[in-house]
């Protein structure tokens, strides 16, 4: 079936967007050269908003997506969002200057300041911009710090809350005149003889398209590229099973590293549970107080209490295959109900959770280890009613640990995931890419999980698309206006 076809047919039964929100999805003209004012790379958030901006500032735009439809990491998100200084958060008490030492201090105050500040700032009015869209964004006040009053949660129709994000971004860009140009690899960045990127070329076939402002690398990270999250991360990231796009494959570093870039922060990923079978996500159950985690040999593998991003980056470096259980009991439900409302949504997407009346029979019917798994619940058992967790082996930190002594027992498949990373070209407080020197590359862009040097170990949590967004913005005014 031919790709124009197929957008006649529309895609809203992929619950993504309709055939109306494709902007203007096309191919390539027949000319060689396609020449705008200001060239994206990638038609996830962050691309979509730096596409949006530069058009109202009367720039003439293209969107280059490499996919036969948008299919970035938005579209798997919750759609979170995390800022401060929107018109909805007035009377919160927060200030820029504590959102911005609460997300110096996530990443363990490697990440670059000015450009956190920059995000603060934009944060926001961003948000306040998203929502005056039409993106269903709802505050949620007094949450357990960092998050505080500025996370805002998307009112979703069933979909993921990216997608809505993305159905919304896609509507305006269409309704402005963007240009998106689909089954359009990127794979060159042209540059004139001072080293000013002047443009892009890109397969389907070759073709050049010329920007007189800029271009902005949008393309995600390098998630779904194992042989660079290897090379990067070490051989234990190849174990990780990948949490969101298949797209993200790292054109952001391929294309900058012939023109000098400095790249940062590369070891540093966004981790996360996963059932690898089925994408189901266990965290619910993973983060509560309750159970224990074992590999299939029926040790325990890790600290219970570590955060989820750190202990699931730890997973596939402790167990040969990536491959874990929580063990838990029925008590678990005694926390919201978690544990029924993971087996009612685990049997609706058909993802295994074994479950048994004692330890030895939920070893067999899981594939676990029997002997060393009935041992490994007595000594944790033994432990917590002793207030000795924190001397088993790997520790247990929990600071209210509950045995898991209750039948039916249950054991849910879990394993490390990759969700999104972090490192890549370093911006600046412009979203401008730097040299080796610190010296911007004129002409050239980044944002999103593209963009490196603005995020290392965590952040608060709903940053992650809100700075893409901010930066985005950010770039697309600095490319058009100098501002």
């Amino acid at each position: 079936m031919r790709r124009r076809n197929l957008f006649k047919l529309g895609l809203g039964s992929l619950g993504i967007m309709s055939t109306a929100e494709l902007v203007h999805a096309q191919e390539p003209s027949e000319s060689k050269t396609n020449n705008f004012d200001f060239i994206v790379i990638g038609a996830g958030a962050a691309g979509m908003a730096a596409a949006i901006e530069a058009r109202s500032l009367g720039a003439s735009v293209a969107v280059l997506e490499k996919a036969l439809r948008p299919d970035g990491n938005t579209f798997y998100a919750s759609g979170r969002l995390c800022g401060v200084g929107s018109r909805y958060q007035k009377e919160t008490g927060d200030t820029l200057e504590k959102f911005v030492n609460d997300a110096w201090h996530e990443t363990q105050g490697v990440g670059d300041k000015k450009v956190i500040e920059a995000f603060a700032r934009e944060s926001g009015p961003s948000i306040d911009w998203l929502i005056d869209m039409g993106v269903p964004l709802t505050l949620k006040k007094g949450l357990p710090a960092p998050n505080l009053s500025r996370a805002f949660f998307m009112t979703t129709d069933g979909t993921t809350g990216g997608s809505i994000l993305m159905r919304r971004l896609l509507k305006k860009a269409k309704d402005d005149g963007v240009k998106l140009f689909v089954n359009t690899k990127a794979f060159e960045l042209i540059t004139n003889p001072d080293g000013d990127v002047i443009g892009v070329k890109a397969k389907t076939p070759v073709k050049s398209f010329m920007a007189a402002k800029g271009v902005i690398i949008a393309t995600g990270g390098f998630s779904a590229n194992e042989e660079m999250r290897v090379m990067y991360m070490g051989p234990w990231a190849a174990r990780l099973n990948l949490r969101g796009s298949m797209r993200n494959t790292g054109e952001n570093i391929l294309m900058t590293r012939p023109l000098g870039a400095k790249l940062v922060n590369m070891t540093e990923f966004y981790a996360g549970p996963i059932v690898p079978e089925t994408h189901a996500n266990p965290a619910r159950v993973s983060n509560s107080a309750y159970g224990m985690i074992v590999g299939k040999d029926g040790k325990r593998c890790v600290d219970e209490s570590l955060g989820q991003a750190i202990r699931s980056k730890l997973l596939p470096q402790v167990t040969p295959d990536n491959r874990t259980f929580i063990i838990c009991d029925i008590k678990t439900n005694d926390e919201d109900n978690i544990l029924t409302k993971l087996l009612d949504r685990f049997k609706r997407l058909n993802s295994p959770v074994y479950e048994a009346n004692t330890i030895a029979e939920l070893a067999k019917k899981a594939g676990i280890n029997e002997k060393n798994l009935v041992a490994s619940v007595k000594e944790f058992n033994e432990a917590i009613a002793k207030n000795k967790g924190s001397e088993l082996e790997p520790p247990h930190n929990r600071k209210k640990p509950h045995p898991v002594s209750t039948a039916p027992f249950y054991a849910i498949p879990m394993s490390g995931g990759i969700a999104a990373t972090f490192g890549g070209p370093k911006i600046n407080e412009h979203a401008q890419v730097i040299d080796l020197d610190d010296v911007p590359i004129k002409g050239l862009y980044a944002a999103g999980n593209a963009a490196g040097g603005l995020w290392y170990a965590e952040d608060i949590p709903g940053c992650q698309i809100t700075s893409g967004v901010a930066m985005g913005r950010i770039a697309a005014r600095h490319a058009i206006t100098g501002k």
